[in-house]
């Protein structure tokens, strides 16, 4: 039997406090955690970074794209640390895992 979607998972540390990707190619996702750890995490799309979520907390999204996602250090100097789990489409499983 065929399952339609599957978990793949990210990790980035900020270490400067510019705005980061957490991929670079489109990844659509049919849902999506951000854990962040460490350090208070900035969030949005590229120059529009100004959601937060804090240490330790996690922020859940549905059906959009991972790549449009962007992430920088609330804080200067501060170095948290993303890590984003999502379901998305079995069929674009390999270009998220190569």
């Amino acid at each position: 039997m065929n399952t339609i979607s599957s978990v793949v998972g990210f990790t980035k540390t900020m270490t400067d406090d510019n705005e980061h990707r957490i991929v670079d190619f489109d990844l659509p996702f049919i849902d999506l955690n951000i854990h962040v750890y460490t350090e208070n995490a900035k969030y949005g799309a590229m120059g529009v970074c100004e959601g937060q979520i804090n240490a330790g907390d996690v922020a859940f999204f549905q059906k959009a794209n991972l790549k449009d996602f962007v992430f920088k250090n609330a804080s200067a100097g501060s170095n948290t640390k993303i890590v984003c789990i999502a379901t998305v489409p079995n069929a674009l499983v390999s270009q998220a895992v190569k």
